[in-house]
């Protein structure tokens, strides 16, 4: 027994004849005439008499009316909610710092143009936690920096994001032309929180080069992180696109370690199992968008913002 069943066995009802139930369905007169001996035998009870060539229903078969009318108007109210919801245009958005700091607010600013009707929530924090919030369906898509261990995620590259050691343009390494592991030994370390996919390629260096670094200042705030550089004698690494301002004021410099350079790529993330609604494809667009035109944009003025930008998958 199907709903399907059930509208047929309302039009016999309404029509009183299975010829105005087909006509009124748009189906074969045999077809509605099929649909109610499966009912009759399904319920092993007889629905309708036939009185000079209409259908009355008997018993049995007004009881099947209040219910089926009852079960029809629940599925109807159902699909209209449904389609509503679908119709929403509300996307919930996760960006790891760098990203949501430099680029996901154009981002925002374009989708907020695209129509009124849109609405959106923006979360920012450390690449592992706004992973396990995709994974846990608390977000629809991201954009994050470095690895994603899940495998229930959809992984898209992006984009190249360079990351340098940054310091006070007064440091003593600041002068040297290369410096070594072994000379960032020497001075504090200052960190992003554990999670964090720079933090993670500085330290797996660190475990390469036989050195235990331990951060003597760990935050989630790159300006805070900024400020503490200009007051110390510590490093830390940063995206280049985060201290861009700094380094173009003298402010900061980008300590040149031998041999070594450090780059991330950003990523974008979402469910594998996610139904991708009308708004996520909206933001995919826009944001496939301000690849492409950034990709136009020169190699020297991608080298100076630190961003390298990938072709869109």
């Amino acid at each position: 027994m199907t709903l399907h069943h059930l509208e047929i066995f309302v039009a016999v009802c309404q029509e009183k004849t299975t010829h105005g139930a087909a006509k009124k369905l748009n189906l074969s007169q045999p077809a509605v005439s099929k649909g109610i001996s499966e009912l009759e035998k399904y319920y092993q009870v007889r629905l309708f008499e036939r009185i000079r060539q209409r259908l009355y229903l008997t018993a049995a078969g007004e009881k099947m009316r209040i219910h089926a009318l009852r079960v029809l108007e629940t599925f109807h109210q159902m699909e209209s909610e449904i389609y509503q919801e679908g119709q929403k245009q509300h996307i919930r958005i996760g960006a790891s710092v760098s990203v949501g700091t430099r680029l996901l607010p154009p981002l925002l600013k374009k989708l907020g143009e695209y129509s009124e009707e849109i609405t959106y929530e923006a979360t920012v924090d450390n690449t592992s936690t706004i992973e396990h919030m995709v994974e846990e369906y608390a977000l629809d898509m991201a954009l994050v920096e470095g690895t994603v261990n899940s495998s229930d995620l959809v992984v898209r590259d992006m984009m190249e994001d360079e990351l340098v050691i940054a310091s006070r343009s007064g440091h003593p390494l600041a002068k040297k032309e290369n410096i070594t592991i072994q000379d960032l030994e020497k001075y504090p370390f200052i960190s992003r929180e554990g999670g964090s996919s720079a933090r993670n390629q500085l330290e797996q260096y660190f475990v390469e080069s036989g050195i235990k670094m331990v951060p003597i200042y760990s935050c989630s705030n790159t300006e805070t992180m900024k400020q503490a550089l200009l007051y110390t004698e510590g490093y830390a690494i940063l995206s280049k696109m985060m201290v861009e301002q700094e380094l173009k004021e003298g402010k900061l410099v980008a300590l040149p370690l031998e041999q070594r350079e450090f780059k991330r790529t950003i990523r974008l993330i979402y469910h594998k199992n996610k139904f991708l609604s009308p708004i996520m494809q909206i933001f995919l667009e826009l944001l496939e968008e301000q690849i492409k035109n950034s990709s136009h944009d020169t190699i020297s003025q991608n080298d100076q913002n630190g961003i390298h930008f990938m072709s869109a998958k």
